[in-house]
């Protein structure tokens, strides 16, 4: 029993907006680090990344406030509303 409850919080823990979070961190330090070489155009990476870090954040922080425990919703959650988001932002260039 004891293992099962190890494994649910883990997955609570990296629920796929934290890992969006993780993915927009390393393209933040992708971007930095090549700033010198891309003659300062990879600092649109950071422009971009920068709020899709903290709409990712913010959706992580209200579906671990609503589903405390229900590690099951809150993959459903943000999965549901990470497809909607980006939906919506690709019928916006379409």
């Amino acid at each position: 029993m004891k293992e099962n409850v190890v494994k649910r919080n883990w997955l609570r823990i990296l629920s796929p907006a934290v890992l969006g979070i993780v993915l927009c961190v390393i393209g933040i330090i992708i971007s930095f680090v090549g700033l010198e070489t891309s003659g300062g155009w990879s600092f649109l990476g950071v422009i971009i990344l920068a709020p899709v870090f903290g709409i990712l954040l913010a959706i992580d922080f209200i579906a671990k406030l609503i589903f405390k425990h229900k590690t099951l919703f809150i993959w459903i959650v943000e999965l549901l509303v990470l497809v909607l988001v980006y939906v919506f932002w690709i019928s916006t260039f379409i």
